[in-house]
């Protein structure tokens, strides 16, 4: 259709032309053999074009992709740079050996037993952020299993991330934020820093980790904590916090947040906290703390809430007095007094779980108990840290540590615990720590809060060597 709009222009061009002249046919064909060529041409052209232009276009596509990308992974680069990461690996060797009964049984006559080679590690990502000048966000990450166990153990609550399981899962045992709308007011909201507490920070070589003293509470928990300052600019820093929090919520369906679970209230805790600094500055760093806690509405078994006669069981109360004095009168030597006691109020409602409780009608704890923890560490200059912890616990003391990340939950006894240690500080970042734990029971039923507890001779010992590292 070009050729022949072209072929139109051109002969009325001549057609009308002032000196027009006759032109032959042969003429005309040579005039239509360039127009082609002319055509042929443009054509060629053209195509080169479109083609230039769908390179340029191709090239500014990539371009603009490029920088799409590069914006993407700035944004991430700036966000990983807001959050500051550090890791916390340990490796341990244990040999455990004793004798001991089915804890809720109240069983006497316990078995003997041995483990002469478990291993175990334990992998901790610490991240905190601070958001701006009032907000800050903080969090761990942790994995604790067995070498090699492939049965995938299930664990309450508390416990999760900081009791060895049969894979290599990571649990968020923390994650919280911290809101301070004035130098003396903070909110803390999430799954609290409620783990290795005062009282394990000699023995786990390591600064304070937690707000509430080891021999009363240990382990994750999920609340609400409010922090008040009294004095800031006072050397002895008074400090008051008011703490609420869940020790069980049922969730096996949906349904448990609108409707009780076999009408089964949920376990609430309470605690009010004081501490404060001694104001004796020969005597060095210190901390006192005054804890008084409270749980509303135990239930038989947390992980039982399909049991038809699981049921609320009464209330309990904690309170305690620690103390601590690092780096004593300017010398090498730290140590902590602490002691706790547990008061039970039992409602007279009994559960019976079959073997685990020896097919007994079991309620809860009804007498007073109490415990108490000392310990002391001196740190030559070599690097050698020398430790020593003992703990005992009554006959019927009770505590919130069922998600402590020692083996044997040793505050939880009811009897007597002997813990030495020895570490070696490799360099800033890793040590080596060599341990043996001796746990003599004189009652059954450490760490449960059901049952009777009667006279037992079982025991644990437990000997280990552990290497960390911390980054």
């Amino acid at each position: 259709m070009k050729k022949i709009g072209l072929s139109t222009i051109l002969i009325a061009s001549l057609a009308i032309s002032a000196n027009a002249k006759t032109y032959s046919q042969a003429d005309m064909d040579r005039v239509l053999e360039r127009l082609d060529r002319l055509e042929a041409a443009l054509n060629k052209q053209q195509t080169q074009t479109t083609k230039k232009f769908k390179e340029i276009q191709s090239s500014t596509d990539e371009s603009i992709d490029d920088l799409y990308e590069r914006a993407d992974e700035n944004e991430f680069q700036a966000t990983m740079n807001r959050i500051k990461w550090g890791a916390e690996f340990e490796v341990s060797d244990n040999f455990v050996e004793g004798r001991t009964g089915s804890m809720p049984k109240m069983d006497t006559n316990g078995n003997t037993y041995n483990n002469s080679n478990q291993w175990t590690t334990k992998l901790r990502l610490s991240m905190d952020a601070k958001i701006n000048d009032k907000t800050k966000f903080t969090g761990r990450l942790s994995m604790y299993k067995n070498w090699s166990d492939s049965k995938n153990d299930a664990l309450v609550d508390p416990a999760q991330g900081r009791k060895p399981v049969g894979d290599s899962g990571i649990y968020v045992e923390r994650a919280y934020v911290d809101y301070s709308p004035t130098d003396y007011f903070t909110v803390t909201l999430g799954r609290q820093p409620s783990s290795d507490g005062p009282g394990m920070t000699l023995i786990e070589n390591t600064q304070r980790k937690s707000t509430y003293p080891a021999i009363l509470f240990d382990g994750a928990a999920d609340g609400v904590v409010g922090t008040f300052k009294l004095a800031s600019d006072s050397e002895m820093k008074p400090t008051i916090r008011l703490a609420y929090g869940k020790g069980f919520q049922a969730d096996v369906n949906y349904s448990p947040y609108m409707a009780k679970e076999n009408q089964i209230d949920d376990l609430n805790v309470y605690g009010l906290f004081y501490e404060m600094k001694l104001p004796f500055n020969q005597m060095g760093e210190n901390l006192l703390v005054l804890s008084y806690v409270k749980g509303t509405d135990f239930v038989g078994h947390p992980q039982q809430t399909d049991a038809p006669n699981n049921k609320n069981l009464g209330n309990m109360d904690l309170a305690g007095i620690y103390f601590e004095n690092n780096k004593a009168f300017g010398s090498n030597l730290s140590y902590f007094l602490s002691t706790a006691f547990s008061m039970p109020d039992s409602n007279g409602e009994t559960v019976n779980f079959g073997a685990m409780t020896n097919n007994q009608d079991v309620a809860l704890i009804d007498k007073n108990g109490y415990a108490f923890h000392i310990g002391a560490r001196y740190d030559f200059e070599s690097g050698i840290k020398l430790g020593y912890e003992f703990n005992k616990g009554s006959k019927y003391w009770y505590s919130f540590t069922n998600g402590s990340s020692d083996l044997l939950n040793k505050m939880s006894t009811r009897g007597t615990v002997n813990d030495f240690y020895a570490m070696y500080q490799i360099d800033t970042y890793q040590f080596i720590k060599l341990g043996y734990t001796m746990i003599d029971y004189d009652y059954t039923g450490s760490g449960w809060h059901i049952g009777t507890p009667t006279r037992t001779n079982d025991y644990v010992n437990r000997a280990y060597t552990t290497y960390n590292l911390r980054f």
